[in-house]
């Protein structure tokens, strides 16, 4: 998560939105400075004092007894703030996540575990390419799971955002620590690897506690569930929860690229906000009848058909112009594991690219399409040598790199901005 810290806070904002809403009618702490440990620490012997009305059993006392060696995480209350910060684009995000560099990697991970991931495919009937994408959005097949202790972060979100006392089964904050709790208390997790996301999320392919608790599998048959050191246990972890959670239409594809007849386009127009109409699914058939057609992978129109005739509806991420898919089932599917439109659209175009698919036939709006990670680190190699010490070539547009953006735009007489796409990184790097 470290590395992707800004292109992922979308995502999770929308997970914690749910998270979230329960507690509106508590009394929140205020944002703007950190949480004195004074009153973490009252609100963790409240937190105590709350556990009977816990949804698994959790004693007083075993709370208190681990809960006592948690400290505030500040990184979680900044986390929250950037949620309210400067949005990204659809364009951006989709152009760092699902670069050559990820795909290379997730074909070489494909190819050396045929065997194993055609086996959780058999089990679980996920697509291999799925599970294989979520493992290279989530922690980049690995390396970013997190550094922020799990006990810390939720229990700082609990505290940061509390819910009321009378309230048990909807309180999905109090619910998270309490399950990050019993985790160490019955040695499911290490406490030094117990480490992930602000948000609590830790592992390969970054569950929360509570989650973790109701769908964990073994994976690899050695009679324990690790998914933060354990590819196989994490892999058949998340193709448990797609299972579980949503279920799987066995050759549908999560979308399905398409034209819109020039006489139908008018209600798809930009709005500012995706066009995602579950209410209007339809058979594939019945699109077809419309003269919605797809594209083949030369971009070449073509009629749209799939066995079994599957129901699928119009999602359009930023109206038109812009692509515009028709999503199925699967869609809502991987919905379930990220609460986040942008994440379902990451890893299934990551997931289609690894299965040779060219990717989206029509482009963003945009004259400055995204990034990827490769020339977002060109870009940062070139403000290092421009004096900015702060910046670090890792190829994500962190909060540094932006600030050194913005003042290299006012440099060169760019519009104010804290943005870099590939018109701009050309315009700024120019001599």
């Amino acid at each position: 998560m470290a590395q992707r810290f800004l292109q992922r806070i979308g995502a999770f904002a929308g997970a914690c939105i749910l998270l979230f809403s329960s507690s509106a009618r508590a009394q929140s702490p205020a944002l703007d400075k950190p949480l004195p440990p004074e009153q973490f620490a009252a609100c963790v012997q409240q937190l105590g004092d709350q556990t009977p009305t816990a949804l698994k059993p959790l004693k007083r006392d075993d709370f208190l007894r681990i809960a006592a060696g948690a400290q505030f995480d500040d990184r979680v209350r900044q986390a929250l703030l950037v949620q309210a910060g400067e949005p990204t684009f659809w364009w951006d995000d989709l152009a760092a996540t699902t670069d050559d560099e990820r795909v290379q990697e997730g074909r070489r991970i494909l190819a050396a575990n045929a065997e194993t991931l055609q086996g959780i495919e058999a089990q679980f009937g996920i697509p291999k390419e799925i599970i294989v994408a979520i493992y290279g959005i989530e922690t980049n097949y690995g390396p970013s799971a997190g550094r922020i202790p799990v006990l810390d972060a939720t229990l700082s979100l609990a505290c940061l955002r509390p819910c009321p006392p009378e309230r048990a089964s909807a309180c999905l904050s109090r619910e998270r620590a309490y399950a990050a709790v019993r985790l160490l208390r019955d040695n499911k997790v290490r406490p030094e690897a117990f480490r992930g996301s602000w948000a609590g999320a830790f592992g390969r392919t970054q569950f929360v506690p509570d989650t973790f608790e109701q769908l964990a599998v073994d994976g690899d048959g050695d009679g324990l569930v690790d998914i933060v050191n354990s590819e196989r246990d994490a892999w058949a972890t998340a193709a448990n929860h797609l299972k579980t959670r949503g279920g799987w239409t066995p050759g549908v594809p999560v979308y399905i690229e398409v034209s819109i007849p020039p006489d139908q386009q008018a209600e798809f127009a930009a709005t500012g906000k995706s066009i995602r109409l579950t209410t209007r699914a339809k058979k594939l058939s019945e699109w077809a009848a419309l003269g919605w057609r797809g594209f083949d992978r030369s971009g070449q129109p073509v009629p749209l058909q799939l066995p079994g005739d599957p129901e699928v509806y119009p999602f359009l991420p930023v109206g038109l112009p812009g692509p515009a898919f028709l999503a199925s089932r699967n869609f809502n599917t991987i919905y379930r594991y990220n609460n986040s439109e942008r994440y379902v659209m990451e890893v299934a175009l990551l997931a289609a690219r690894l299965a040779g698919d060219p990717g989206f036939i029509t482009p963003w709006p945009t004259d400055d399409p995204g990034l990827s990670r490769a020339q977002v680190r060109e870009l940062q190699a070139w403000l290092m040598q421009r004096g900015y010490s702060q910046v670090v070539p890792d190829g994500v547009q962190g909060r540094n790199t932006r600030e050194a953006i913005a003042a290299e735009r006012a440099a060169k007489g760019l519009p104010p901005g804290r943005r870099v796409g590939q018109r701009t990184m050309r315009l700024l790097m120019q001599p």
